[in-house]
């Protein structure tokens, strides 16, 4: 058993729950902590009592979780290295999505005393480089046990976006990158999100309908390619996003208020709603579309020649 402290704070400008153990096993592969008794996944989503099986929960997506994960046993602190100091925890299983880098890892920080943040290897580069470059020092853990001194998990609150929230990260981006702000582009932009690069969720007949947005003037982009700076400069001057389901919608946030948004997702419940959650908090000109059938995920040329249609009919894609 390991010798563990726990520590509970309330932070008095906002009341985010900040945990704070001490003397915790981290397993930097997927950031599962262990303390005394106690072990949480996916930051302080899913905690879970080892000796006091009464107080989890006793069915659901949380059990679910968590008992497939100690299938995979849990960590032997005999082989933990030491790391000495105060940390934040960034590793979780979904921190390579931007998604979860910007509605999970980021406004934890923003809230708290800067000290060093432990991100996993698979965060990518790009991650990592807006992280440091927004004054945050990184520590790039390999895929071992840890033992941490000291380690600050982030809070998980339901649902993934509030007012507050999206001020907090509008406002910090900027405050970071204030040449962006100060000078927006006049040349509104249609950008058409491409995931062909993407490991998953690509739209089979894209190129059958990359025609038909050109001649409504929309441009393809890879966010794949780019860097947060380069994102948020782009969303900033959006005037029609049109996407497949995928972490890329969140830059949505750095949007005009009169975006027009067309998301394409698999399925009507793709993400748990959590799009229409962030738009419904400030972009109200959104709408979906879901393919036919199921298992072929596809855009339908009538079906996106209707929409732009209707926008043009609008006076929005004049």
């Amino acid at each position: 058993m390991i010798g563990a402290q726990l520590l509970i704070v309330w932070t008095e400008q906002n009341l985010n729950m900040q945990l704070i153990l001490e003397n915790a096993l981290l397993s930097a592969d997927d950031g599962l902590v262990q303390s005394g008794n106690q072990i949480w996944f996916h930051f302080q989503k899913y905690p879970w009592h080892l000796s006091n099986p009464e107080k989890n929960p006793p069915a659901g997506e949380h059990r679910r979780h968590i008992e497939a994960r100690l299938s995979l046993g849990l960590a032997e602190p005999a082989n933990a290295q030491m790391l000495k100091g105060t940390y934040h925890l960034g590793i979780s299983p979904h921190i390579y999505s931007y998604y979860h880098l910007l509605t999970d890892l980021l406004p934890h920080l923003l809230d708290s005393p800067r000290f060093p943040v432990l991100v996993p290897e698979f965060m990518p580069l790009v991650f990592v480089d807006f992280l440091r470059e927004a004054g945050f020092e990184v520590q790039i853990l390999a895929a071992d046990v840890f033992r941490v001194e000291k380690l600050i998990i982030p809070e998980m609150k339901a649902p993934d976006w509030n007012v507050d929230k999206i001020k907090k990260i509008r406002t910090f981006a900027d405050n970071l990158y204030p040449q962006l702000s100060s000078h927006k582009s006049k040349s509104q932009r249609r950008i058409y999100v491409s995931r062909k690069l993407a490991v998953k969720r690509h739209l089979a007949n894209e190129e059958e309908f990359l025609g038909l947005l050109k001649e409504h003037k929309f441009r393809k982009v890879y966010l794949e390619q780019m860097s947060v700076r380069e994102q948020v400069e782009l969303f900033r001057s959006a005037s029609h996003v049109i996407a497949a389901h995928g972490a890329g919608l969140t830059n949505v946030l750095f949007a005009p208020a009169d975006v027009k948004i067309l998301e394409i997702r698999p399925l009507r419940t793709s993400g748990q709603f959590c799009f229409e959650n962030l738009f419904s908090l400030g972009w109200s000109n959104n709408e979906f579309f879901v393919p036919p059938k199921s298992g072929n995920f596809f855009l339908p040329l009538d079906a996106l020649e209707r929409v732009l249609l209707r926008w043009q009919n609008e006076g929005c894609l004049s």
